[in-house]
This record gives C-alpha cells, sequence and structure tokens, in this order.
C-alpha cells in the first residue's frame, strides 16, 4: 500500500478525527452544552461527593506498576501524603482537559456515555472508562503528553496499549481509540488499539498473581531497585516508609502506626 492511500485508509478508518473536526469548525464560539443529558453527565461528575476508597481491587491504570504496592493500596494501607501545589495543579489540569473532551465527544455524538465504571469481581478489577461508543462498539481513552512528536512516530505508548487492555479485558469490547493531546498547543492524534489476545493474557497472568498474594496473605517480593532505599521509584512510592517493615499483609496497619 503506498503512503498516500495508506493516510486516507487510516482517516477512513478514524473513530474521532473525521467528525470531531468538522463539529469544531462548527463551533468557533467554543463548547457549550446544550443537551440536559449531557449536563446532568458532567455534572454528576463536578458534584462534590465523598472519595471512593480504591481499596479492595485493582486497577488498570496500575496493574503495571509495583506488585507490593498495589497489594499495599488494595489493603489500603496508609499512604505518604505529600502536599505539592505544582503536582495538585498538573492533576486539576488532566481532569479538566478530560472533562472538555468528554463534553465535546458527547456534543458531537462521537460518544454515547462517559466515565463508565467496569467490574469483574472474580479478577478483583475494578476502574472507569474515559468515554463510550455503544452503538459502534468501541471505548475512549484520553492522554495529556509532552510527548507529542514521539507518540505520533512511534504510536501508543507500551504502558498505555496494556491499560486499554485491562479495560477491553473487562468490557468484553474489541477496540479502543486512544487521544493524545499535545499539552503545549492542544494538536491531537488518534491511534486505535485493537484486542491482542498476548496481551490479554498477560493481564489474567499479573491479575492472577495478585489474587493469589490478597487470597494467600502473602506480599510480593520488594522490587530490586528497592532493596536499597533508594531511586526514583522507591522514593516515588507512597508506601515508602513501611515496605520494609512490613512482610506479612496482616501487620499493615499496625506497623505503619507504630505498634
Amino acid at each position: 500500500m503506498k503512503l498516500k492511500q495508506a493516510v486516507r485508509f487510516a482517516k477512513m478508518n478514524s473513530r474521532i478525527t473525521p467528525r470531531l473536526t468538522p463539529w469544531l469548525v462548527k463551533h468557533p464560539s467554543g463548547i457549550k452544552i446544550t443537551s440536559d443529558e449531557t449536563a446532568q453527565r458532567i455534572m454528576s461528575i463536578l458534584k462534590p461527593t465523598i472519595a471512593k476508597s480504591r481499596a479492595g481491587a485493582f486497577h488498570p491504570s496500575q496493574l503495571y506498576q509495583c506488585p507490593r504496592a498495589q497489594v499495599y493500596g488494595y489493603h489500603d494501607a496508609p499512604a505518604l501524603a505529600k502536599y505539592d501545589p505544582v503536582l495538585q495543579n498538573l492533576f486539576n489540569d488532566g481532569h479538566f482537559r478530560h472533562l472538555r473532551w468528554q463534553i465535546m465527544l458527547l456534543e458531537a455524538g462521537i460518544l454515547t456515555d462517559i466515565e463508565v465504571g467496569i467490574h469483574v469481581p472474580e479478577l478483583m478489577l475494578e476502574g472507569s472508562i474515559d468515554g463510550l461508543n455503544q452503538d459502534e462498539g468501541w471505548m475512549f481513552e484520553l492522554k495529556g503528553t509532552s510527548q507529542y512528536k514521539m507518540v505520533q512516530a512511534r504510536g501508543a505508548m507500551p504502558a498505555h496499549i496494556k491499560q486499554v487492555h485491562a479495560y477491553l479485558l473487562a468490557s468484553g469490547l474489541q477496540e479502543a481509540v486512544i487521544v493524545y493531546e499535545d499539552k503545549s498547543n492542544q494538536q491531537w492524534h488518534e491511534i486505535a488499539i485493537h484486542r491482542d489476545p498476548k496481551i490479554i493474557d498477560e493481564i489474567h497472568e499479573i491479575l492472577s498473581e495478585l489474587n493469589d498474594s490478597i487470597k494467600n496473605g502473602v506480599l510480593p517480593e520488594r522490587l530490586e531497585e528497592c532493596e536499597a532505599q533508594t531511586g526514583t521509584t522507591f522514593n516515588a512510592c507512597p508506601y515508602s516508609h513501611i515496605c520494609h517493615r512490613v512482610n506479612d499483609p496482616a501487620d499493615i496497619t499496625s506497623d505503619s502506626q507504630g505498634k
């Protein structure tokens, strides 16, 4: 297939860009919510609520992080509280980037639902999908990035491909669309991810090992780089203050309280 044919084929098979581009052209005054249903969905996200505990389950965005830390999180181990206004502002930027895209895609009729919860009790897997097109059978995932050119050249980041596969596993869907938005200028790049049985099997294996840790009351081994209690991974870990003192999940709470 020649390059021009490949580009044309990609555009024809894009889920979002061919529909979102003309919608943006037709709405030069900015984003306005015209649907009561959309307004209710957005308000349900913005409405103050008591933060839901992430304990008692494993989450797609964390499956490829330290297994030991995931087990701590499952048991609701006390995490280090770090008050960093810049980090909080970064989080807020990501939160409202998601809202902006969710509003646009709902208003443009590209998504049928947003923040769709997934729950697989037998795997202790739980999470929330950014968006869903139920009619066409695909999910939407948004990533703000400072590595936009790299993504354009190399494709979706491996960690993100694996993350959306956890959602595909939980939802039974066959396709995900990841949109990368450049944080500096709001350009976006859309990448379709199709269900890969090998990655699904890999996620099953990860979840199986995590589930075995919970059922058998055994903590996974510490990462090799954390044994020396130095390095970026160890210093950034919210459980670094208890990791080297706890060897049994039953001791997590008592040890962290200094008993």
